[in-house]
């Protein structure tokens, strides 16, 4: 009965050994095909440039108004036509009454009320003074707003529809700034614009030549951001087309593969603007297969992840120098994972997101913040089901996520010295569980470097702080850079085993640049700390090649 009792509880400690140290390696082998999906998407990604006016400015200063002998007491400033009915305008019409104003007041005034449309970007808009009777105590200016009357697009390039604006409207040069992103958000245009006197008085004409030169990109990429298990060496090609209907919009098909394992992704994206909106959609799937070994047996994994995303961004404000913009984002993803061709249902994910997220950017003389917050939750409107841990209660099925990311690049000159620098925080919060596939991850050279070789760490909430510093050489094309970062986790698996060394800090030197068509990331990272718990090595070496057609 003793002999019995022994082997049950040897059997019964080995069977939950056997599945805790299985449960350790899925879980990795998921995270890793899914930064591997992540990576791929922020490689093919276009950046959209961004568009700021030149125009100065004008500060609406009334306390230098001109004292002068012959004038006449001004209680009321009435402004005829104004059709902005700001309270800011208001405020400064109260600010010019109740004063003596003779000649060179009025001017003032005109002056102030003229500068404030320009500041509120209706450069074409004038401020006349009408005949009046000043001794009736009030000013009456007049609004004469300047009109678009054309818009010439040069070859008849693309459609009108797609920029803020149209014949008729008052001219506003914010909407131009628009206009202008959504001309040049493609390679292989040399986008101008010119504003020119219309037939009409008070009316103007849009002039736009794109100047497009080429409709299409190819771009090859080689490098070694894969994981050990299936291949760290990943070949990759994506083909890219502009303008196919004649609205700017963008469309790419890409692929990835490993060339020393099993890993291999397929994705799509298109995206057409329209007016002060973007929509995008992106789709992409992958798969991995790999072998590992517990307690003396082979394991072969497979894996399989679908994603796809539904996108609306709206431009909610932008003036000379700061732009803020809306998203709302549906997203739709499934897992599979099979072991020995056993289907492994704990694993199976069939999620529905929806993601909602405000995002700023704004230049300073010499420096520029970008940064974005948004809101996550899961939802089942769509197709998408409980994932089996949600459904024991052991995470939650509403899947609250708020995320944080922020990049501040600061140029940096000191005699012969050109440099800037580039830091990045992003964070993750959540008041409760997560499923594995929403935890937070880090140990990617998207975040805290020098851990590109090891599964990271992953966790409900989280934060990280990248650091680079980088120095433009005298050589064209070639900068050199090193950093140092620090990321730290709570929550999930690893705050549970890990006690307080769920905190991880990695260093880099590196070189990054280009010749011609052919671009290039050589580094050197390294980890400086880390759990115990995490197999790390000493130092990485890490490339990355491209040539763009």
């Amino acid at each position: 009965m003793k002999i019995t009792h022994a082997i049950f509880c040897f059997l019964t400690v080995y069977a939950c050994h056997f599945q805790a140290v299985a449960q350790s390696n899925l879980n990795r082998i998921i995270k890793e095909q899914q930064n591997n999906d992540d990576a791929a998407r922020k490689e093919n990604r276009l950046d959209k440039k961004d568009v700021y006016s030149t125009i100065d400015v004008k500060h609406n200063d009334t306390s230098d108004f001109p004292v002068e002998e012959n004038c006449f007491t001004i209680n009321e400033l009435v402004l005829e036509g104004d059709f902005l009915q700001r309270s800011s305008l208001n405020r400064l019409k109260e600010n010019i009454a109740h004063r003596c104003i003779g000649m060179r007041g009025v001017e003032k005034a005109v002056t102030l009320i003229q500068d404030y449309f320009i500041n509120a970007g209706y450069i074409t808009t004038r401020i006349e003074i009408p005949d009046q009777d000043l001794t009736l105590n009030k000013l009456t200016l007049k609004v004469i707003p300047g009109r678009i009357e054309q818009i010439k697009i040069e070859n008849n390039d693309v459609y009108q529809w797609i920029l803020p604006f149209k014949p008729g409207d008052v001219l506003n040069i914010r909407d131009i700034e628009q206009g202008l992103e959504n001309l040049q958000r493609v390679p292989g245009v040399d986008v101008k614009i010119g504003i020119e006197p219309g037939s009409r008085d008070g009316y103007s004409n849009v002039a736009i030549a794109t100047n497009r030169y080429r409709s299409w990109n190819l771009r090859a990429t080689y490098n070694n951001w894969g994981d050990e298990s299936t291949g760290r060496q990943l070949a990759g090609g994506a083909g890219y087309l502009y303008n196919l209907t004649g609205s700017n919009d963008i469309f790419y098909l890409s692929g990835s593969t490993s060339t020393t394992g099993n890993y291999k992704s397929l994705s799509a994206y298109y995206s057409i603007p329209f007016g002060y909106w973007d929509y995008e959609l992106f789709y992409s799937r992958s798969s991995s297969r790999q072998g590992f070994r517990i307690a003396d047996m082979d394991l072969s994994y497979r894996g399989e992840n679908n994603y796809f995303s539904a996108k609306a961004s709206r431009t909610l404000f932008r003036n000379s120098d700061k732009k803020i913009t809306g998203s709302a984002e549906l997203i739709r993803r499934k897992a599979d994972y099979r072991l020995n061709d056993i289907a492994l249902l704990l694993q199976k994910r069939d999620m529905g997101n929806v993601r909602f997220g405000l995002h700023y950017k704004q230049n300073y003389p010499g420096a520029a913040l970008n940064g974005s917050l948004s809101y996550q939750r899961f939802l089942t409107w769509f197709g998408g089901t409980p994932t089996p841990d949600m459904k024991t209660g052991e995470v939650s099925e509403a899947s609250h996520m708020v995320n944080l990311d922020l990049n501040y690049i600061k140029l940096l000159r000191y005699r012969a010295v050109d440099a800037y620098y580039d830091v990045k925080f992003g964070a993750q919060y959540s008041p409760d569980p997560l499923t594995l596939q929403d935890q937070f991850t880090l140990g990617s050279r998207w975040n805290v470097r020098g851990f590109e070789n090891s599964s990271g760490i992953y966790g409900d909430k989280g934060f990280y702080l990248q650091n680079t510093l980088n120095f433009i050489t005298g050589f064209k094309g070639i900068e050199l850079y090193t950093g140092v970062d620090y990321g730290q986790i709570s929550g999930g698996a690893w705050d549970r085993n890990s006690g307080n060394s769920q905190k991880i800090i990695g260093a880099v030197t590196g070189a990054k640049g280009s010749a011609g068509a052919l671009g290039y990331d050589f580094s050197l990272s390294a980890p400086l700390f880390s759990p115990d718990e995490l197999n790390i090595d000493k130092f990485t070496i890490n490339f990355h090649v491209f040539y763009q057609l």
